[in-house]
């Protein structure tokens, strides 16, 4: 019953880590999402529980943890409507995280902080 628990939760991120309050914020993403449509837009990455979930004004959410690669400190792994995705984070000079990020189907996109306070998607 225990290992059951220990698979059913999200990894947790690792010593040294930043938490998820630390992604928390209004990003510019650019790159592609497939061979020939390209992304340019904004997300939100708010917490949820040990992870993080990235919403765009289109899509489903995407929900991130950290891992499950334990000699990865970086490393935040999700699924998106059934497509594997994973993330590398770092920070840039402000202390602020940028994420690069590669998606099964092919998808690959850079997550840049901004200074806006929430997603504006129009409606």
């Amino acid at each position: 019953m225990v290992a059951v628990l220990m698979i059913a939760t999200p990894a947790l991120a690792k010593p040294g880590t930043p938490g998820p309050e630390y992604f928390s914020g209004i990003y510019e993403r650019i790159g592609r999402a497939t061979a020939q449509a390209l992304i340019n837009d904004r997300v939100a990455i708010s917490p949820a529980g040990q992870g993080v979930v990235i919403r765009s004004c289109a899509g489903r959410p995407l929900r991130m943890g950290f891992g499950p690669a334990f000699e990865i400190n970086n490393l935040m792994t999700g699924e998106q409507a059934g497509v594997a995705v994973e993330c590398l984070f770092h920070n840039n000079g402000y202390n602020r995280p940028i994420l690069t990020c590669r998606a099964k189907d092919g998808a690959a996109f850079t997550l840049w902080p901004t200074t806006s306070s929430k997603l504006d998607c129009g409606h």
